[in-house]
Protein backbone atom coordinates (compact mmCIF):
# COMPACT_ATOMS: atom_id res chain seq x y z
CA UNK A 1 0.00 0.00 0.00
CA UNK A 2 2.75 2.41 0.94
CA UNK A 3 6.51 2.26 0.50
CA UNK A 4 8.93 3.67 3.02
CA UNK A 5 11.87 5.92 2.29
CA UNK A 6 13.89 5.90 5.49
CA UNK A 7 11.41 6.76 8.23
CA UNK A 8 8.99 8.54 5.91
CA UNK A 9 5.99 6.73 4.52
CA UNK A 10 5.08 7.86 1.02
CA UNK A 11 1.72 7.04 -0.52
CA UNK A 12 1.54 5.38 -3.92
CA UNK A 13 -2.11 6.35 -4.27
CA UNK A 14 -3.67 9.64 -5.32
CA UNK A 15 -6.18 11.17 -2.93
CA UNK A 16 -8.32 14.30 -2.96
CA UNK A 17 -9.69 16.58 -0.26
CA UNK A 18 -12.77 18.31 -1.67
CA UNK A 19 -13.26 20.62 1.33
CA UNK A 20 -10.40 21.98 3.42
CA UNK A 21 -10.10 25.23 5.40
CA UNK A 22 -6.31 25.30 5.32
CA UNK A 23 -6.18 29.10 5.39
CA UNK A 24 -7.78 29.19 8.83
CA UNK A 25 -5.65 30.49 11.71
CA UNK A 26 -5.14 26.97 13.10
CA UNK A 27 -2.39 26.43 10.50
CA UNK A 28 -0.56 29.74 10.92
CA UNK A 29 2.34 28.22 12.83
CA UNK A 30 2.99 25.11 10.71
CA UNK A 31 1.45 25.77 7.30
CA UNK A 32 4.42 24.48 5.29
CA UNK A 33 4.83 21.40 7.48
CA UNK A 34 1.12 20.64 7.10
CA UNK A 35 1.44 20.85 3.30
CA UNK A 36 4.50 18.59 3.38
CA UNK A 37 2.57 15.94 5.32
CA UNK A 38 -0.26 16.24 2.83
CA UNK A 39 2.10 15.61 -0.07
CA UNK A 40 3.74 12.68 1.72
CA UNK A 41 0.38 10.98 2.15
CA UNK A 42 -0.48 11.32 -1.55
CA UNK A 43 -3.20 13.96 -1.27
CA UNK A 44 -2.67 15.41 -4.73
CA UNK A 45 -5.61 17.81 -4.97
CA UNK A 46 -7.25 20.08 -2.39
CA UNK A 47 -10.23 22.42 -2.59
CA UNK A 48 -9.32 25.33 -0.34
CA UNK A 49 -12.58 26.66 1.10
CA UNK A 50 -12.70 30.28 2.26
CA UNK A 51 -15.44 32.27 3.98
CA UNK A 52 -14.02 35.80 4.04
CA UNK A 53 -13.05 38.06 1.14
CA UNK A 54 -9.48 38.64 2.24
CA UNK A 55 -8.99 34.95 2.95
CA UNK A 56 -10.24 34.17 -0.56
CA UNK A 57 -7.82 36.64 -2.13
CA UNK A 58 -4.89 35.14 -0.24
CA UNK A 59 -5.92 31.63 -1.27
CA UNK A 60 -6.24 32.66 -4.93
CA UNK A 61 -2.72 34.09 -4.91
CA UNK A 62 -1.37 30.98 -3.18
CA UNK A 63 -3.11 28.52 -5.53
CA UNK A 64 -1.60 30.19 -8.60
CA UNK A 65 1.66 28.44 -7.64
CA UNK A 66 0.06 25.08 -8.49
CA UNK A 67 -3.47 25.39 -9.92
CA UNK A 68 -3.71 21.67 -10.58
CA UNK A 69 -3.05 20.75 -6.97
CA UNK A 70 -5.01 23.59 -5.36
CA UNK A 71 -8.50 24.79 -6.17
CA UNK A 72 -10.20 27.63 -4.31
CA UNK A 73 -13.81 28.17 -3.28
CA UNK A 74 -15.41 31.23 -1.74
CA UNK A 75 -18.91 31.94 -0.51
CA UNK A 76 -20.84 33.55 2.32
CA UNK A 77 -21.58 30.93 4.98
CA UNK A 78 -25.21 30.77 6.17
CA UNK A 79 -24.08 31.61 9.70
CA UNK A 80 -23.08 35.04 8.32
CA UNK A 81 -26.52 35.77 6.90
CA UNK A 82 -26.99 38.89 9.06
CA UNK A 83 -23.70 40.28 7.68
CA UNK A 84 -24.57 39.60 4.05
CA UNK A 85 -25.07 43.18 2.94
CA UNK A 86 -25.65 44.19 -0.67
CA UNK A 87 -22.06 45.45 -0.77
CA UNK A 88 -20.68 42.15 0.54
CA UNK A 89 -22.63 40.22 -2.09
CA UNK A 90 -21.29 42.50 -4.81
CA UNK A 91 -17.76 41.94 -3.55
CA UNK A 92 -18.41 38.20 -3.39
CA UNK A 93 -19.57 38.18 -7.02
CA UNK A 94 -16.43 40.03 -8.08
CA UNK A 95 -14.20 37.54 -6.26
CA UNK A 96 -15.88 34.39 -7.58
CA UNK A 97 -15.63 35.80 -11.10
CA UNK A 98 -11.85 35.48 -10.79
CA UNK A 99 -10.42 32.58 -12.85
CA UNK A 100 -8.63 31.48 -9.67
CA UNK A 101 -11.94 30.50 -8.09
CA UNK A 102 -13.14 27.01 -8.97
CA UNK A 103 -16.34 26.87 -6.91
CA UNK A 104 -18.80 29.00 -4.94
CA UNK A 105 -19.00 27.86 -1.35
CA UNK A 106 -19.49 26.99 1.20
CA UNK A 107 -23.05 28.23 0.93
CA UNK A 108 -26.33 26.77 2.10
CA UNK A 109 -28.56 26.54 5.15
CA UNK A 110 -27.82 26.04 8.85
CA UNK A 111 -30.77 25.91 11.22
CA UNK A 112 -28.84 24.33 14.09
CA UNK A 113 -27.78 27.58 15.76
CA UNK A 114 -29.86 30.15 13.92
CA UNK A 115 -33.53 29.79 14.79
CA UNK A 116 -34.62 33.22 13.57
CA UNK A 117 -33.36 33.86 10.04
CA UNK A 118 -34.45 30.85 8.00
CA UNK A 119 -36.12 32.89 5.27
CA UNK A 120 -33.11 35.18 5.04
CA UNK A 121 -30.81 32.15 4.79
CA UNK A 122 -32.90 30.75 1.95
CA UNK A 123 -32.76 34.05 0.09
CA UNK A 124 -28.98 34.28 0.54
CA UNK A 125 -28.53 30.67 -0.61
CA UNK A 126 -30.59 31.25 -3.74
CA UNK A 127 -28.79 34.50 -4.54
CA UNK A 128 -25.40 32.80 -4.30
CA UNK A 129 -26.55 29.91 -6.48
CA UNK A 130 -27.64 32.47 -9.06
CA UNK A 131 -24.21 34.12 -8.88
CA UNK A 132 -22.57 30.70 -9.33
CA UNK A 133 -24.70 30.07 -12.40
CA UNK A 134 -23.83 33.51 -13.76
CA UNK A 135 -20.09 32.84 -13.49
CA UNK A 136 -20.57 29.19 -14.55
CA UNK A 137 -19.05 27.59 -11.47
CA UNK A 138 -20.25 24.75 -9.22
CA UNK A 139 -21.34 25.13 -5.62
CA UNK A 140 -20.23 23.60 -2.31
CA UNK A 141 -23.25 23.23 -0.06
CA UNK A 142 -23.49 23.27 3.73
CA UNK A 143 -26.71 21.90 5.22
CA UNK A 144 -27.37 21.40 8.93
CA UNK A 145 -30.80 20.59 10.32
CA UNK A 146 -32.18 21.87 7.01
CA UNK A 147 -31.92 18.98 4.55
CA UNK A 148 -35.42 19.23 3.04
CA UNK A 149 -35.23 22.99 2.46
CA UNK A 150 -31.74 22.51 1.01
CA UNK A 151 -33.01 19.84 -1.36
CA UNK A 152 -36.00 21.90 -2.46
CA UNK A 153 -33.80 24.88 -3.33
CA UNK A 154 -31.17 22.79 -5.09
CA UNK A 155 -33.86 21.05 -7.11
CA UNK A 156 -35.41 24.37 -8.13
CA UNK A 157 -32.04 26.01 -8.96
CA UNK A 158 -30.15 23.06 -10.40
CA UNK A 159 -26.44 23.49 -11.03
CA UNK A 160 -23.28 21.47 -10.53
CA UNK A 161 -22.42 20.99 -6.90
CA UNK A 162 -21.21 19.00 -3.90
CA UNK A 163 -23.16 18.29 -0.76
CA UNK A 164 -20.38 18.94 1.76
CA UNK A 165 -20.25 16.76 4.88
CA UNK A 166 -23.53 15.17 3.81
CA UNK A 167 -25.87 15.01 6.84
CA UNK A 168 -28.85 13.16 5.40
CA UNK A 169 -30.01 9.58 4.97
CA UNK A 170 -28.99 7.21 2.19
CA UNK A 171 -32.43 7.70 0.63
CA UNK A 172 -31.97 11.47 0.60
CA UNK A 173 -28.45 11.03 -0.72
CA UNK A 174 -29.81 9.12 -3.68
CA UNK A 175 -32.26 11.94 -4.36
CA UNK A 176 -29.44 14.49 -4.51
CA UNK A 177 -27.47 12.19 -6.81
CA UNK A 178 -30.48 11.94 -9.14
CA UNK A 179 -30.20 15.71 -9.52
CA UNK A 180 -26.52 15.32 -10.43
CA UNK A 181 -24.97 16.42 -7.13
CA UNK A 182 -21.91 14.81 -5.60
CA UNK A 183 -21.86 13.60 -1.99
CA UNK A 184 -18.77 14.27 0.13
CA UNK A 185 -18.10 12.30 3.30
CA UNK A 186 -15.50 13.10 5.93
CA UNK A 187 -14.27 12.00 9.32
CA UNK A 188 -17.75 11.28 10.67
CA UNK A 189 -17.95 8.13 8.53
CA UNK A 190 -15.19 6.61 10.70
CA UNK A 191 -16.90 7.25 14.04
CA UNK A 192 -18.16 4.23 15.98
CA UNK A 193 -21.55 5.88 16.53
CA UNK A 194 -21.91 7.02 12.91
CA UNK A 195 -25.41 6.25 11.65
CA UNK A 196 -26.18 7.87 8.32
CA UNK A 197 -22.72 8.30 6.79
CA UNK A 198 -21.87 4.58 6.36
CA UNK A 199 -25.33 3.95 4.91
CA UNK A 200 -24.90 6.85 2.51
CA UNK A 201 -21.52 5.52 1.42
CA UNK A 202 -22.98 2.07 0.81
CA UNK A 203 -26.20 3.28 -0.79
CA UNK A 204 -25.34 5.92 -3.40
CA UNK A 205 -23.84 5.64 -6.87
CA UNK A 206 -20.09 5.35 -6.25
CA UNK A 207 -19.43 7.68 -9.19
CA UNK A 208 -20.86 10.55 -7.12
CA UNK A 209 -18.86 9.90 -3.95
CA UNK A 210 -16.10 12.25 -2.76
CA UNK A 211 -13.81 12.54 0.26
CA UNK A 212 -13.21 15.63 2.38
CA UNK A 213 -11.71 16.58 5.73
CA UNK A 214 -13.52 19.87 6.52
CA UNK A 215 -10.26 20.54 8.35
CA UNK A 216 -9.38 21.76 10.90
CA UNK A 217 -12.58 20.12 12.18
CA UNK A 218 -13.88 16.52 12.27
CA UNK A 219 -10.70 14.46 12.52
CA UNK A 220 -11.27 10.81 11.61
CA UNK A 221 -10.62 7.81 13.82
CA UNK A 222 -7.94 7.19 15.11
CA UNK A 223 -7.16 10.92 15.28
CA UNK A 224 -10.29 12.25 16.99
CA UNK A 225 -9.60 15.14 19.32
CA UNK A 226 -6.64 16.35 17.26
CA UNK A 227 -6.59 19.09 14.68
CA UNK A 228 -7.64 17.72 11.30
CA UNK A 229 -5.70 18.27 8.08
CA UNK A 230 -5.71 16.98 4.47
CA UNK A 231 -3.02 14.38 5.28
CA UNK A 232 -5.77 12.44 7.09
CA UNK A 233 -7.75 11.79 3.90
CA UNK A 234 -6.35 8.22 3.54
CA UNK A 235 -8.09 7.26 6.82
CA UNK A 236 -11.41 8.33 5.31
CA UNK A 237 -10.78 6.71 1.93
CA UNK A 238 -9.83 3.45 3.64
CA UNK A 239 -13.12 3.44 5.58
CA UNK A 240 -15.16 4.12 2.44
CA UNK A 241 -13.37 1.25 0.69
CA UNK A 242 -14.13 -1.06 3.62
CA UNK A 243 -17.82 -0.13 3.51
CA UNK A 244 -18.02 -0.65 -0.25
CA UNK A 245 -16.05 -3.90 -0.14
CA UNK A 246 -13.32 -2.80 -2.54
CA UNK A 247 -9.62 -2.07 -2.19
CA UNK A 248 -8.39 1.30 -0.98
CA UNK A 249 -6.51 1.65 -4.28
CA UNK A 250 -9.71 1.25 -6.28
CA UNK A 251 -11.66 3.61 -4.05
CA UNK A 252 -8.94 6.26 -4.24
CA UNK A 253 -8.90 6.05 -8.03
CA UNK A 254 -12.68 6.29 -8.32
CA UNK A 255 -12.83 9.33 -6.04
CA UNK A 256 -9.91 10.98 -7.83
CA UNK A 257 -11.73 10.59 -11.15
CA UNK A 258 -15.02 11.77 -9.62
CA UNK A 259 -13.34 14.99 -8.50
CA UNK A 260 -11.92 15.64 -11.96
CA UNK A 261 -15.39 15.10 -13.43
CA UNK A 262 -16.93 17.46 -10.87
CA UNK A 263 -14.43 20.14 -11.90
CA UNK A 264 -15.45 19.63 -15.52
CA UNK A 265 -12.02 18.32 -16.51
CA UNK A 266 -13.31 15.03 -17.89
CA UNK A 267 -16.55 13.28 -18.82
CA UNK A 268 -15.16 9.86 -17.96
Amino acid sequence: MRSSAGSVWVSKMKYIDSHAHIFSSEYNEDFEEMLARTEERGVERIMIVTTEAEEARRAIAFAKQDPYRFQVAYGIHPEDVTKASKERLQEMEEIVSDPGISAVGEIGLDYYWDKEHHEEQKALFIRQIQIAQKVNKPILVHSREAIQDTYDIMKAYRTRGIMHCFPGSAEMGREFVKLGYYIALGGAVTFKNARHAPEVCAGIDINYLLTETDCPYMSPVPLRGKRNEPANIPCITQKLAEIRGISEEEMAEIIFNNYARFLGETDA
